[in-house]
């Protein structure tokens, strides 16, 4: 996917999933604001870019879910509780997420 199909999918509302290489390519244009350590799935970023708040997933070796969520209150509850389900999977709970929902 390329750069600018990133953005507009992300500005339209949508979730995208990209692989490393392309991740490292819009990294450069988003800022941290907060990082996550998920203890199971490495960082949960929450940056701030072109399209305003967007949430940074690794849901697997080599793969990035971005997020684009509405406004800081959003982006708040969304941290809240994805890090609540990493922590029940963290105790063997055998939940899953689903990324694109």
């Amino acid at each position: 996917m390329t750069r600018d199909a990133a953005w507009k999918r992300l500005a339209a509302g949508a979730i995208v999933e990209i692989s490393e290489k392309e991740w490292q390519e819009l990294a450069g244009r988003l800022r941290v604001q907060e990082t996550h350590d998920t203890g199971v799935s490495g960082q949960l970023l929450l940056t701030r870019g072109p399209t305003g708040l967007v949430a940074v997933e690794q849901p697997g070796p080599g793969r990035r879910v971005l997020r684009p969520l509405p406004d800081r209150r959003a982006a708040e509850q969304f941290v809240r509780e994805r890090l609540e389900i990493y922590e029940r999977m963290w105790d063997g709970c055998g939940c899953k997420i689903n990324y694109h929902r």
